[in-house]
């Protein structure tokens, strides 16, 4: 997706958690590998890291420091690894400026799968991160079922991808979207068509009846409840978690032509669905699918502008995956975005209705892969820092396909695997 936002908000999380026991023991040194090799620190000391839960199981942490010079960092937060080393970060990172002053880092709350972690203080600076000592080890007890992943929610915000030019100037139409019923999911064992030895260290059937709070937010960077704005100014839609529902084995992101107010002030014709893992799950590298119908606004045309894709904290510097997104024409396209541009392509073919739609990130190059087969592979601009996934609904003239509401983008599964 096309995405131009760069404003952040403080994230909270929801987990279904029934004990949570912990135990510190500070290490005199070392530190968890962040996404890349850590440098020493530049001046920055970590005065004191405590960790807090509260009566409902979620915790924070806090983190004191102070620099022995005036420096403005891009990020400054608290970071979780487990003993497999993924990431399983505190939400809420800021930008401050340190200096011989103490600073108060206090992130956003969230809970942790059963497990032993580590916790450390990290800040960005200069495109780098450096991770601080001490370092906190702690244990959770919990029935949740592990689901590995998040990374540091660092500083500025996203902004997905994509540039193909529209074919024709959308006209809204009210069509009905049809709701098939789910009987063909894959076992997940390993993603479709794409080689090697997986194993799957995320992912969401959808089986419930709610969303599940523990792996997704219901909109674009708000609060829970919030009703947020576009990704991107080009989108004609808000985002409402009135949107977003789960029945049938399914994900339903429902776009509707309704006059909604975000929390910008601004008021927008259409309002729709969005989920992303930001603060719960983030990855580097791996495979990424989903099994995702798309509403056609004629026979063959997608409608609107559905979107499957992951996005890192810094955009475009830390890179935009675009698995699959309905453009102009109404077209099935991927793309990857980063500061070196936006290459990518469409699909050949008819890609209403259910299909299935993945890619393999690597160091240096993306394959994608639609209902198992390869359809296109891009190896220049390849970034290599954590993403989180989105899954919207949106709503555009000037990117999408035809409008057509109300229309309901539904999603089987999503899954992610790593060697």
């Amino acid at each position: 997706m096309l995405r131009n936002s760069r404003h952040r908000r403080k994230l909270t999380t929801r987990t279904k958690i029934s004990a949570l026991v912990l135990s510190f023991a500070t290490l005199a040194m070392g530190s968890a590998a962040w996404a890349g090799d850590s440098q020493p620190s530049t001046g920055v000391v970590l005065d004191s890291l405590s960790l807090s839960t509260a009566s409902n199981g979620q915790m924070t942490a806090t983190a004191k420091v102070h620099s022995d010079r005036k420096i403005r960092v891009q990020a400054l937060t608290v970071a979780v690894r487990s003993e497999s080393g993924s990431h399983f970060d505190f939400p809420g990172a800021t930008a401050p400026t340190l200096g011989p002053w103490q600073t108060t880092f206090t992130s956003g709350s969230r809970t942790f799968p059963a497990g032993t972690y580590k916790a450390f203080a990290a800040y960005k600076y200069n495109n780098t991160w450096h991770n601080l000592s001490p370092v906190k080890t702690f244990t959770s007890g919990s029935t949740v079922t592990p689901t590995p992943s998040p990374t540091a929610s660092a500083s500025a915000s996203p902004s997905p991808s994509s540039t193909p030019s529209p074919s024709s100037t959308p006209t809204a139409s009210a069509s009905p979207t049809p709701s098939p019923s789910q009987t063909t999911s894959t076992s997940g064992a390993a993603p479709l068509g794409i080689p090697g030895s997986w194993r799957q260290v995320f992912g969401d059937e959808f089986n419930g009846t709610s969303l599940d709070g523990s792996k997704w937010n219901p909109n674009w960077l708000g609060c829970p409840t919030c009703t947020t704005k576009p990704v991107n100014s080009a989108e004609l839609g808000a985002y409402a978690p009135s949107q977003v529902s789960v029945s049938g084995g399914s994900l339903h992101l429902k776009a509707e032509k309704q006059q909604t107010t975000a929390t910008d002030g601004k008021t927008y014709a259409y309002r729709s669905g969005l989920v992303e893992s930001n603060g719960k799950a983030q990855f580097t590298y791996g495979a990424f699918e989903a099994r995702i119908y798309t509403p056609a606004a004629s026979p063959g045309v997608i409608a609107n502008w559905p979107a499957f894709w992951t996005d890192g904290q810094n955009w475009p510097e830390d890179g935009e995956m675009d698995v699959m997104e309905g453009l102009g024409g109404g077209k099935a396209c991927y793309h990857f975005h980063s500061p070196s541009g936006g290459p990518g392509g469409c699909a050949p073919g008819d890609f209403t209705g259910w299909h299935t739609y993945g890619a393999e990130w690597k160091s240096g190059v993306v394959t994608y892969y639609y209902d198992g087969k390869q359809v296109g592979q891009i190896t220049t601009g390849i970034t290599s820092s954590p993403m989180y996934v989105i899954l919207n609904n949106g709503v555009s003239t000037e990117h999408g396909g035809p409008i057509s509401t109300p229309a309901d983008m539904m999603t089987d599964y999503v899954r992610v695997w790593q060697h």
